[in-house]
């Protein structure tokens, strides 16, 4: 018999594990969840993580039929940031706790702000996935939005980096200065309360302009703190900064509560409508 040279062997290895891959197989990313809104939010697309392990059924059933269907596979290709997220492994397992995971296989669809729009909690075949990833793929979930600024005080954390322009603090006590300051900076006036479309409360721990220093502050809050950071790229004078925020927060007496664990720590902040 014929010996196959090294070089033939592992070419003919690649060709035979290549043509084993499923041709229409969703092609997920491996990034941890705060890589992944980052990304999001660069790429201005909604964030579809799907959690997983390999010991659960369900999670098998849908990875040999849901996300091999072609039409799944080329929407989320086209207009969605596609991660999946083992919870086996000890990065997966504390973005399940960060996000509340409890069953399995679970879903879930962030806007490229990082915010949760829709969670689902069971199995999905190709079509009721589809409906799923068409119905939230709409503009406002594909735009990272500005981090409104409702409270001056600026921030002085030592977490930040390169901070960039945001509404300084001698204008607080000043309506004319805080609205000058917020036609500067092209930022829109928070509407009145009760104002339909209101958005919800959050807080800013930092603004930076390095990818690796957000991914570790991501990190460093939601688990000292408890609570999912959200990253909101914006671009100022050419450079990207990455606005780090927590929330939402539903009540201001939520949000009181989470300030005052990080005045405990010395940390400053800022409040913000995301």
């Amino acid at each position: 018999m014929k010996k196959l040279s090294f070089t033939q062997g592992l070419l003919f290895a690649l060709f035979f594990c290549a043509a084993s891959q499923p041709l229409h197989a969703v092609q997920f990313v491996r990034l941890s969840l705060a890589e992944a809104k980052v990304r999001a939010a660069q790429l201005q697309r909604p964030l579809f993580v799907n959690f997983h392990a390999n010991w659960c059924l369900p999670c098998q059933w849908m990875d040999n039929n849901t996300f091999l269907d072609p039409n799944v596979s080329d929407y989320l290709s086209l207009n969605y940031l596609a991660v999946k997220i083992d919870v086996d492994e000890v990065q997966g397992y504390a973005d399940k706790e960060a996000c509340g995971v409890k069953f399995l296989p679970s879903m879930l669809v962030f806007n490229a702000s990082g915010i949760v729009v829709v969670r689902y909690e069971e199995t999905l075949d190709a079509g009721q996935l589809l409906t799923l990833l068409q119905r939230y793929n709409t503009p406002e979930n594909r735009v990272a939005q500005r981090p409104l600024v409702m409270n001056v005080n600026h921030i002085s954390s030592p977490v930040q980096e390169n901070i960039a322009p945001n509404l300084s603090a001698d204008a607080d006590d000043d309506p004319a200065k805080l609205d000058a300051q917020r036609r500067r900076l092209n930022l829109p006036t928070p509407p009145p309360p009760g104002s339909p479309g209101i958005r919800k409360l959050g807080v800013q721990l930092g603004v930076f302009s390095s990818y690796e220093q957000v991914i570790q502050q991501v990190q460093f809050f939601e688990k000292k703190f408890n609570k999912p950071v959200n990253i909101s790229s914006r671009l100022y004078n050419g450079q990207t900064y990455y606005h780090l925020i927590a929330g939402p927060f539903d009540t201001p007496a939520q949000m009181q509560t989470y300030l005052n664990a990080l005045q405990r720590e010395g940390l400053k902040s800022l409040v913000v409508l995301m």
